[in-house]
Parts: structure tokens; C-alpha cells; sequence
């Protein structure tokens, strides 16, 4: 079984961004600078392996022009650099790459000091629209309400923050969604790696009615904004990664699979992927259920196999899964597939097999999407990504090395793109509104 991207959720970066850590690695010192010299070895290194080992390094970008940027690079490092600082600098390549599965992440023993010693913004964020609001409060002071907009953090302003930060977010060709996504969901730690660890934060903020204030905001330590979340925001019953929901109101169901990771469905969730398929359709089947909503929202892929499997589900004819390597093969439809009106949520978190999954379906003009672009390409993608540890900041580095075609149309550097584009409101997320659930329904009832 193959993956073609070690899911960004269980993935170095996110122990990083998500877990407090407390694996044995050695002494960090975030002010322990790098010479000169060891800053542009390193920096010759991931230049020569990006060169060697990359499957698709110039699809978005000309070797000449790729050359300049490291060149640019290479002449911005002028003096000594912390490890934090050469880090900024390294990922400003992943808008240049544009490949998903290729990505810089920080060293061991920083992931480690920064989870146990970091200091963060408590809070999620939300950037939407153009602008940045508190989406959660997960500080000491329970009067900073959720749906504030932040318009600037430290002078710096919410519009240039976001900027920097997703400039430096990785993505698939010309997609904008899943840097988004990345931001919305990991926004606090981002910060603190790209910008700075600083005990207190100047944030000015605006709210609802319009009243604007500067408030003076304590960052904590990611076991402390743990706590504050479990306490306001107790997490939903998260015991399936597959879940199947019937409105027999209208001869529907809802099927939610968060993600195509059989270790994780075994592992996290219990769930053996094959024989839950074949229970949910057995059962959709034996309803009549006419109408599916697939929910693919947040999926961001995982194995081959569980993204193939499902497909044979939904597909009424004979359909192929990539067109070249190992895992181009022929999907035979099951014969309790679906023969109904089958509709697709997605949105930036719709990643790697995810988007191929969308990709398939679209291409066989089998549903309609709803929501937001996936995140994944729906062309080509570029996985299987090894993993380098630059010889001197011990900044690591994901590479992808082999190439899969999803379709045969030109690659225009997008995902699946909506029939219904629609993205979900502040008011909306703060309030447990579900609009593109919403709409599918009444799409589902008008026909």
C-alpha cells in the first residue's frame, strides 16, 4: 500500500504545530546563531537535492527563474542567522515549488523546545474575506469574544500578517485554498515560528459593534491553551472517521469520511475501511436511499486503497484511477454501488487522494461539487515524499519524487473546482451554521 503524502495531520510539521512533544532530541537555543558559511551550505544542499530528487520541481516555475530565486536567496543571507530566521527564508520556496507534498519543516529539537517552552498566541484564527478574526479564545481572559476581528498584532497590520504567513504556507500549483486551510486551523503556531515567541502581544481589535481597542494579551504554552480549549470548547464526539447520516425526510443520507489513512481509520477510529463500506452501502442500498451527500471537507487523503475502494462504490461504469504508474488501475463498480443523485462538499482541507477522489467523479461527470476548490490538484500531483535533514540548522525537508497523472486534461494548476462555490461565514462557523450542508439539502429537494 502506497501513500502519496504522509497526511499532513499525523506529519512532522503538525507534532509541531499541534502536540506538546516530549521525545529526546537535543538542546535547543532559539537564539544560537548560524554562520554564514553553514547558512549557505545548507542552503546549497536543499538546492541540490530539490534538483536531483524532485519529480516535478519546474512545473510552476522555470529552471532559470527558480535558479534566480535561490540565488536571492543565497544573497539575502548576509551575516550569522538563527535557526527560526533561516527557517523564514527556506519557506518562501513552497510559493515558488508549489507542490503539496513537498514542504520545509523545523528541526526536531526545535519542534521540541517550542511545544514545551513556546509561547503562542491563544487563540484560532480565521481569515476570511480579507480579514482576521478571533475564531476561538483559548487565553486566560474569557472576555476576548470569538468573532473579533484582529486588525493588527504587535503595529504589524492583520492584512500583512496574513501575507507573510501565507506566502510561506505550501500548496498545489495555483491554489489559494488549502493555504488557507493551513492557516485557519494552525494559525497560532505558524505565528510564533514566522514572527516571534514574544511573552505579551499588542493586539488591536474591533468589535461587533464596530467599537475598536487595543488590548494587551499574555501568549501561553501550548499545555496551557490546551486546557482553556477543552474547557470552552469540548470536542465533539470524534469516535468514527467514516460516518454515515440518514435524513429520511428526504430519502438522503449523509456520508462524512475524514480521512483516507487506513492506519488511522484502524489505529484512531476502529474502523476497518472495507467492511465499513460495505455496511454503508449494503444499508443505502437496502433503504433505497436516492440522494448522497458525500462530505470530504477537512479529508486530506491518506492511502490509495480507501480513496479507490470508495470510488468503486460510486462509479456506474468501468473508470480508471490515474493514468500512469503502479496505481493506474481499473475501477470495476461493486455491485452494491450507488446509482443515485450523488453530491460532493469539499473545501481547501480537500487534499492529495482526496483530490483525486473529486478529480475522478468530476471527470465522470458522476456529482456536483459544492463548497470551495480542493485543495489537491485535479490534474497532476507529485508525492511519495523522502525526508532530508539539512546538515547544519537540522531543518527538515519533505521531497516529493514520483509523479501521478490524475486526467488528461492541461494541467491549469487548479483543484475541483464547485459547481456551487460557497464559503462559510464567520458568523456562520461561530454560530454552528453548516450553509454548503444546507444547500445540498435544497438542491436535494428541488429535483
Amino acid at each position: 500500500m502506497k501513500t502519496i503524502f504522509r497526511v499532513f495531520v499525523i506529519s512532522a510539521l503538525l507534532l509541531f504545530l499541534a502536540n506538546t512533544g516530549h521525545t529526546q532530541t537535543l538542546p535547543y537555543d532559539p537564539a544560537l546563531l548560524y554562520s554564514q558559511e553553514a547558512l549557505k551550505a545548507d542552503l546549497r544542499f536543499i538546492q541540490k537535492n530539490l534538483e536531483t530528487k524532485h519529480a516535478g520541481l519546474y512545473r510552476y516555475i522555470t529552471k532559470p527563474a527558480l535558479t534566480r530565486f535561490f540565488n536571492s536567496l543565497n544573497n539575502a543571507i548576509t551575516g550569522p542567522m538563527t535557526e527560526q530566521a533561516f527557517f523564514r527564508l527556506l519557506t518562501l520556496l513552497h510559493e515558488k515549488i508549489r507542490n503539496g507534498h513537498t514542504m520545509f519543516l523545523p528541526g526536531d529539537s526545535a519542534m521540541a523546545f517550542y511545544n514545551k517552552s513556546g509561547r503562542h498566541l491563544p487563540f484560532l484564527a480565521n481569515f476570511t474575506n480579507g480579514k482576521l478574526y478571533i475564531a476561538e479564545n483559548h487565553s486566560s481572559d474569557s472576555t476576548l469574544k470569538p468573532g473579533t476581528e484582529i486588525l493588527s498584532i504587535n503595529g504589524t497590520s492583520a492584512s500583512s500578517i496574513a501575507q507573510q504567513l501565507l506566502v510561506r504556507m505550501t500548496r498545489d500549483g495555483n491554489n489559494h485554498t488549502y493555504p488557507v486551510w493551513i492557516f485557519n486551523h494552525y494559525f497560532s503556531s505558524y505565528y510564533s515560528f514566522i514572527f516571534d515567541q514574544r511573552a505579551t502581544h499588542i493586539v488591536e481589535l474591533k468589535d461587533s459593534t464596530g467599537t475598536v481597542r487595543t488590548q494587551q494579551i499574555n501568549a501561553l504554552p501550548k499545555d496551557s491553551i490546551r486546557y482553556f480549549k477543552q474547557i470552552r470548547y469540548p470536542a465533539a464526539n470524534d469516535e468514527k472517521g467514516i460516518v454515515l447520516t440518514e435524513k429520511k425526510e428526504s430519502n438522503a443520507a449523509i456520508l462524512k469520511i475524514k480521512t483516507f489513512n487506513s492506519d488511522i481509520l484502524g489505529s484512531k477510529y476502529q474502523q476497518n475501511y472495507k467492511q465499513v463500506y460495505d455496511s454503508i452501502f449494503k444499508y443505502i442500498h437496502r433503504q433505497k436511499i436516492s440522494n448522497l451527500i458525500l462530505d470530504l471537507r477537512d479529508n486530506q487523503g491518506g492511502h490509495f486503497e480507501p480513496g479507490r475502494s470508495l470510488l468503486a462504490y460510486l462509479i456506474k461504469s468501468p473508470t480508471r484511477f490515474l493514468l500512469d504508474g503502479d496505481e493506474a488501475k481499473i475501477i470495476q463498480p461493486k455491485a452494491m454501488h450507488f446509482n443515485g443523485k450523488l453530491i460532493v462538499l469539499t473545501n481547501g482541507g480537500s487534499f492529495s487522494v482526496t483530490a483525486i477522489v473529486c478529480a475522478c467523479l468530476r471527470r465522470d461527470r458522476r456529482a456536483v461539487f459544492i463548497g470551495e476548490e480542493t485543495g489537491g490538484n485535479a490534474h497532476i500531483i507529485s508525492g511519495e515524499p523522502t525526508e532530508l535533514v539539512l546538515p547544519n540548522t537540522k531543518i527538515k525537508a519533505e521531497i516529493a519524487t514520483i509523479t501521478y497523472r490524475i486526467i488528461a486534461d492541461r494541467n491549469d494548476g487548479h483543484g475541483v473546482m464547485p459547481v456551487y462555490p460557497l464559503l462559510p461565514s464567520i458568523e456562520d462557523m461561530l454560530t454552528g451554521k453548516d450553509p454548503i450542508q444546507a444547500l445540498a439539502m435544497k438542491l436535494i429537494l428541488q429535483h
